[in-house]
């Protein structure tokens, strides 16, 4: 089992995670990077203890306990791998998605245009760059370019 300090030295190896003192000498870390709200991604470290919770939306709500988990009993690769997946989950929005996911899409011609998920629209742009249409969602911008003839 990993100490408070072991446990601090690998979320301060995160350089993207802030740290902040909390009540009863406890530490959160937060990643003000987050696409959504929830930034808090290690809450309550405890110095006595060595125990904290690491934020795991990503799984399924019965495997965490408001969607963190403890994580007392982890070595320090399954620590780091629930910091990382952490971080990247709320890199997604919350649409799912991160900002600038792109895909190509093409016709029959060989042509081809980008859909874009930029500023929580999705955006079809032209090879020039310059933009064809934006969407509130996805599916409205899949039509759209099925419609088109693309795929």
């Amino acid at each position: 089992m990993l100490s408070f300090e072991e446990k601090k030295a690998i979320f301060d190896e995160f350089e993207e995670l802030t740290c902040q003192p909390v009540s009863m000498n406890r530490l959160n870390y937060h990643y003000e990077g987050s696409a959504v709200p929830k930034t808090t991604v290690v809450k309550f470290l405890h110095p006595k203890s060595g125990n904290a919770f690491v934020y795991a939306g990503y799984l399924a709500p019965e495997k965490t306990k408001d969607g963190y988990v403890s994580v007392i009993e982890l070595n320090r690769e399954e620590l780091i791998e629930y910091v990382r997946n952490a971080i990247e989950f709320l890199n997604l929005t919350e649409d799912g998605y991160v900002d600038g996911y792109e895909e190509e899409w093409s016709d029959a011609h060989d042509d081809r245009l980008y859909l874009r998920y930029q500023n929580y629209m999705w955006v079809v742009v032209m090879q020039s760059g310059g933009i064809e249409a934006v969407f509130k969602t996805k599916e409205q911008a899949e039509a759209y370019l099925m419609d088109e003839g693309f795929n």
